[in-house]
Parts: structure tokens; C-alpha cells; sequence
């Protein structure tokens, strides 16, 4: 199976693709959002920089990181969502925020965007997919994903669970 296939598998849902386009139109300027499109714009950016710091854990974003995780950002939002998007300044200014704070720090302020459990828990799965799609998991990357499920409230168990079904989703039942 492709590897962009198995990565849309996760990123299916109408709240997601919701959140994408409040999001891109956040970035029009002069737009006004309700309350709730500012969440989900924020809710939207948060889950991509999650997403990218699980990509940037081993201090390096390869080109194939980038267009998995592009792809996951393609499959949450429409075409039309995605056209207005420029998905390489949003994780160009990700990665000067990650220069500049930390990786530690950014998934803090990420995890603090997002907030409803349901909504960590979704970019809990995207990430993991995100370290996950190549069946090959780094010791960064595991670290990582232990500090993610800390950050977002997740017991050991219950991340194994969720990871399990990422497993499972991306590369069938065991």
C-alpha cells in the first residue's frame, strides 16, 4: 500500500476538514471568525505543528518527512481548502519557532491550542502516524511519542491502544 494511502486513512472527518478551512481563512486578511472558526483555525495549526514536531524530533526534516506530512494536510482539508494554503511558509515558520523555542516548548504551546480531548487525541493519532508510516520507529521518535501521550493526558496504556489502532490502520491486523 502507498504511504499516502495508509496516512488518509487517519485524517478522515468532518470536524478536521472544518478546522482546515477556518483555518485558511484566518489567513485572509480582514476575515472575520466566530469564536468557535478561531478554535478550530487554531485547533487546525496546532495539529500540523504537532504533527511536524514529531517529524523534526531527530533534529532533521527530510524531504520525505515533509511530503508525508503534506499529504496528511491535503487528506484533512478540500482542494480548494488546500490551494489557499501555503503549506511550505506554515512549516517554514514552524521550524523558526522550533529553532527558537525548543521542541519541548512548541509541543507545549501546541498541546495548550488544542481544546477538547477528542481533538488531542486526533492529533495524538496523526503524529503517531506520521512516525509510524514507515513501519520504522527511531528512538527519537518513540520518545517523542511517550512525551506526546504525557502531554495530552494519555496514560501508557491508553496511547498503546491508540497506537495499536494506528498500527493497524496503516498496515492491516497483525
Amino acid at each position: 500500500m502507498v504511504l499516502d494511502a495508509r496516512l488518509k486513512k487517519l485524517v478522515t472527518g468532518i470536524s478536521a476538514r472544518k478546522a482546515a478551512e477556518a483555518f485558511s481563512r484566518s489567513l485572509k486578511k480582514g476575515t472575520e471568525l466566530s469564536k468557535l472558526e478561531q478554535e478550530e483555525a487554531g485547533e487546525f495549526a496546532a495539529t500540523v505543528e504537532i504533527m511536524f514536531l514529531m517529524a523534526a524530533v531527530d533534529g532533521e526534516v527530510s524531504e520525505e518527512e515533509l511530503g508525508r506530512l503534506k499529504q496528511s494536510v491535503s487528506d484533512i482539508a478540500n482542494v480548494e481548502t488546500i490551494r489557499k494554503l501555503d503549506l511550505d511558509q506554515l512549516l517554514e515558520g514552524f521550524a523558526a519557532k522550533l529553532a527558537r523555542d525548543g521542541w519541548h516548548a512548541r509541543l507545549g504551546e501546541a498541546v495548550r491550542r488544542i481544546p477538547t480531548n477528542d481533538a488531542k487525541a486526533f492529533a495524538f493519532r496523526l503524529a503517531a502516524g506520521v512516525a509510524l508510516v514507515d513501519d520504522n520507529v527511531a528512538h527519537a521518535e518513540a520518545a517523542a511519542i511517550n512525551s506526546l501521550a504525557a502531554a495530552i493526558g494519555l496514560s501508557h496504556e491508553e496511547s498503546q491502544v491508540v497506537l495499536n489502532e494506528v498500527l493497524e490502520e496503516l498496515f492491516g491486523p497483525a
